[in-house]
């Protein structure tokens, strides 16, 4: 494991965006770690094809990846084109091979039990709190085959899995969603239109949210 400097040239910007993710971890971990997820471990979730205990294991491996991507690449390493940012992330995730096996590597991930996965899942935040601050905001990390991303564009994809699985292992369960900024959620809602104005055009998403009759294909959800 590689670690940059603890007194690294973190700016406002990237603290803030990094402090969202760990929120949202912090707050996933809490409500893993809560009974009535426990007690609904092996029942069937609100994500088709997947039990609470594998929702909650992708969950939290969706969380992880930023460390571990951040172990992998060399902190002197630099791209050979464009860096990715978080809209082309996704772009390019949605048709990656990855997906064919998320259901079943979760569903093996949840055996370990709501404890031990909840456990992982504060020990994740916990990690974060150490790496983040000691990573500069140029810091990149490589992601889908080694294209690379900053850092912190790559933590505004992790909101989008982690509040949305929060969200999604709420309704599995009955509970309220855990309270988290409202800042988070604003990132995530920019990252999809985002991707909503790439994949169809901004007349598209324009007719969508303003002329429905009008729009051609459909916009919405976006994945």
């Amino acid at each position: 494991m590689t670690v940059q400097n603890a007194n690294a040239d973190v700016t406002p910007a990237s603290r803030r965006v990094r402090e969202l993710v760990i929120e949202a971890v912090d707050a996933s971990a809490g409500l893993i770690a809560s009974d009535e997820v426990s007690v609904r471990w092996n029942d069937p979730s609100a994500l088709d094809g997947m039990t609470v205990g594998a929702l909650s294991a992708h969950l939290v491996r969706a969380a992880g990846s930023v460390l571990a991507y951040l172990d992998r690449t060399d902190p002197s390493a630099r791209p050979e084109g464009a860096l990715l940012t978080p809209v082309t992330y996704f772009h390019a995730a949605i048709d990656s091979p990855i997906h064919e096996r998320i259901k079943e590597v979760s569903a093996t991930e949840s055996m370990a039990g709501p404890a031990e996965v909840a456990a992982r899942c504060a020990d994740i935040a916990s990690s974060m709190r150490i790496r983040f601050a000691a990573e500069p905001s140029d810091r990149l990390v490589a992601a889908l085959g080694g294209r690379m991303l900053t850092l912190d564009d790559f933590c505004r994809t992790r909101l989008i899995e982690v509040l949305l699985h929060l969200d999604d292992l709420a309704v599995s369960v009955g509970v309220a969603r855990p309270e988290t900024d409202e800042e988070g959620p604003a990132i995530v809602i920019d990252v999809l239109m985002g991707i909503d104005r790439m994949l169809h055009g901004d007349w598209e998403v324009l007719r969508a949210l303003a002329r429905d009759e009008r729009r051609t294909v459909a916009v919405f959800p976006v994945f």
